[in-house]
């Protein structure tokens, strides 16, 4: 897989954006590289249409199914041609949409009138684009076909149900987009990576798996507003040259209630204002616009920014420890936050702040108790050591975690292994975490969006990342993790980049993962990744490494906030940002603030 990240390059300086807006155009002394999901530029690349040849009459079993793979590498994507290699029944019943198999390299054997096909190296998509990586572990797919002579020529009468394309072509046809659902709550917006060509077709695919919902093993983790059997009404969802999207659907989405049809409308506007020029949003049915109420004509596709995924009123503070009061950092300016926490030592380790950067927890220095007190404590109220709550009594506990419906995660580190609990007014639940629970867990985060969980698991040099998905109920309370997968990087030198050197990990946006490694003692490097594991962004490289020992990444969601890496040496502890003319450069924090970290 190529290193390329088509969709999610996520290449913006923040404070570059700042001065874009005023109109400023010198580059700042010090700007900070933040991560973010941006629009690929598809239909601006010189694709070239390629339209295969039919069969050759004539033409041998071996030559007729090389030339049926060559068919199904057309561009546009279509299977017209390819289905001239089928026999008329296989032709009726064959489904490539079910999913694809990209190879990096085939053989054909012919043994009379079958032929079988070796694929190697291959990685799949399933029949919404997401990434399967390689099931096969390595051993590749062996397909059987055979061969029957219809009209007097060789056709294929049992294709596999998938599209089968070279990974060059995948490398430089497609492209990573993001389907739009909803979590639990129906709060916020909850990305989806999948893969889809590039061009004109991109927005009808789009919608298509849109439509299909969430994978049915995710029902507790996110939800759909689609109504159940929506499809396209029409062949396409075609954009006008003033950058409108018109989507026809079928009659069900006319049955919805008030509430649902917005979602709905966030759902599409979220997933196609991802393709250059869409602007605007039109849903018709039988050609007639569906109008929400109160309002008329086509809708802006930013109009539904409340469901962020990356949760908009987040605060976006830096905070840290600091002789042992909590502090904040904002616009440069570092000061002590207020209530107990800012003005009493509590002998803090770690800290963690809700989202909305009012309630802080934070873990005593022998790991042994989690602390809890409110950032501005009581107004009129001198701090004291009862406004500091123990909500948690344990063995080793990690740096906690608050999600987005305010509920404090915690993993504690005992005899036999990780123990996850999660906090909800004052209650403590046990969380089952199959793959994670009892595993040597070194450090975890959340998603904004709560519905994913990543953790650092192993010791020393070995470190790896798993992933598991949060099941909740409809209000938003924790039910249980799905089984944690390894992040298996299929880039190439992805998986020697990571696997194995992984010493902090940060959200870099919705969708992707900030990932310090240390491949030498004295050497870091940030490795920008997909969440599904498919990509390691070009930013990546662009970061160049620290030739110093990183030890932690701070990192968020949010447009607005800078990446850092926390070093140490025989400076201190240092925070040091990014500028592309710069390079690796101080944050004029002053050395020796522990524990950085943003809300979340």
């Amino acid at each position: 897989m190529s290193r390329r990240l088509p969709v999610l390059l996520a290449v913006l300086l923040a404070l570059v954006v700042d001065l874009a807006a005023t109109g400023c155009v010198s580059l700042p002394r010090s700007g900070d590289v933040r991560t973010a999901a941006t629009s690929d530029s598809a239909e601006n690349d010189a694709l070239i249409d390629y339209a295969p040849a039919g069969p050759v009459p004539g033409a041998d079993p071996t030559s007729l199914v090389e030339s049926f793979l060559t068919a199904m590498t057309a561009t546009p994507l279509n299977t017209y041609v390819a289905r001239e290699y089928l026999t008329a029944a296989s032709s009726r019943s064959w489904v490539p949409e079910r999913g694809t198999v990209a190879f990096g390299s085939h053989q054909l054997v012919a043994t009379g009138a079958r032929v079988g096909v070796r694929l190697r190296d291959v990685v799949e998509l399933d029949s919404r684009g997401t990434w399967r990586g390689d099931p096969t572990h390595g051993l590749g797919h062996d397909y059987r076909l055979h061969l029957v002579k219809e009209h007097g020529q060789w056709r294929i009468s049992d294709p596999p149900n998938r599209l089968l394309i070279p990974r060059p072509h995948f490398d430089t046809q497609y492209q990573q987009l993001l389907l739009y659902f909803f979590d639990q709550t129906a709060q916020v917006l909850v990305p989806e990576p999948v893969y889809v060509p590039r061009g004109r077709q991109a927005p009808t695919l789009l919608v298509t798996a849109l439509l299909k919902g969430p994978e049915p093993s995710l029902a507790r983790v996110e939800r759909t507003f689609v109504p159940p059997r929506t499809s396209l009404d029409g062949i396409s969802v075609p954009v006008t040259r003033g950058g409108t999207v018109e989507v026809p659907l079928s009659s069900g989405v006319l049955d919805v209630d008030d509430r649902q049809l917005r979602h709905l409308f966030a759902q599409l506007a979220w997933t196609l204002g991802q393709l250059p020029g869409v602007q605007r949003l039109r849903v018709t049915v039988a050609g007639t616009p569906v109008e929400l109420p109160g309002e008329r004509g086509d809708h802006a596709v930013d109009a539904w920014s409340s469901y962020d995924p990356a949760v908009g009123y987040a605060a976006t503070d830096l905070f840290g420890l600091r002789h042992g009061l909590v502090v904040s950092v904002a616009d440069g300016r570092e000061q002590r936050v207020s209530g107990p926490f800012g003005t009493l030592r509590a002998g803090l380790r770690s800290i963690a702040v809700d989202l909305l950067g009012q309630r802080i927890a934070g873990v005593s220095d022998d790991g042994r108790r989690v602390l809890v007190a409110d950032r501005d404590g009581t107004p009129g109220h001198r701090a004291s050591r009862a406004d500091i709550d123990t909500v948690y009594r344990g063995t080793d506990v990690l740096r906690p975690s608050y999600d987005v419906e305010g509920q404090l995660w915690l993993a504690d580190r005992t005899a036999e292994g990780a123990r996850w609990t999660v906090l909800h007014g004052g209650r403590a639940r046990p969380v089952t975490a199959p793959g994670l629970a009892g595993a040597d867990v070194r450090g975890f985060v959340l998603s904004r969006d709560g519905t994913r969980l990543v953790a650092r698991v192993g010791g020393g040099d070995g470190q790896r990342l798993f992933v598991a998905r949060v099941e909740r109920d409809q209000e938003g309370r924790v039910q249980r993790l799905t089984r944690a997968r390894p992040l298996a990087l299929d880039a190439p030198g992805g998986a020697d980049a990571v696997d194995g050197s992984v010493r902090d990990v940060a959200w870099g946006s919705p969708a992707t993962l900030a990932v310090l490694v240390r491949p030498a003692a004295a050497t870091s490097q940030v490795e920008v990744v997909t969440v599904d594991g498919s990509a390691v962004s070009p930013l990546s490289s662009e970061l160049g490494p620290l030739q110093a020992r990183g030890v932690r990444v701070v990192s968020s969601p949010s447009r607005s906030t800078p990446l850092w890496v926390q070093t140490v040496g025989s400076g201190g502890r240092l925070l040091l940002g990014f500028s592309r003319r710069g390079g690796w450069h101080s944050s004029g924090i002053a050395p020796g603030l522990l524990a950085p970290t943003y809300v979340g």
